[in-house]
């Protein structure tokens, strides 16, 4: 899957319990965005989601923290509440680390 960052969405300014998060708006695919949480400085997470709801990832960024500290995805379904169905990310494995 190619993904072509457009622009930085977000990002965090403040670690919450050592978890920061990122979302670029894409160009590639159309209509979804990249959420990057990182944990202590390394890459955490990386998933896709819809760009019309990705400021609820910023907005639930609490939630998801606890339920990430709880061992559960609980705040990723706040996240995606619509009011009658839950949108989940697309999670995408983690890209190669650079070698030193």
């Amino acid at each position: 899957m190619n993904l072509a960052i457009e622009k930085l969405c977000f990002e965090s300014k403040q670690p919450d319990r050592g978890f920061t998060v990122r979302a670029s708006y894409l160009t590639e695919p159309k209509a979804d965005a990249l959420v990057e949480i990182f944990r202590e400085g390394e890459p955490y997470r990386r998933f896709l989601y819809p760009a019309y709801k990705v400021w609820n990832i910023a907005a639930h960024f609490e939630d998801i923290v606890n339920g990430e500290i709880e061992g559960n995805l609980s705040g990723y379904d706040l996240a995606g509440w619509t009011g009658f169905t839950v949108i989940e990310p697309q999670f995408l494995p983690e890209p190669p680390r650079e070698q030193p």
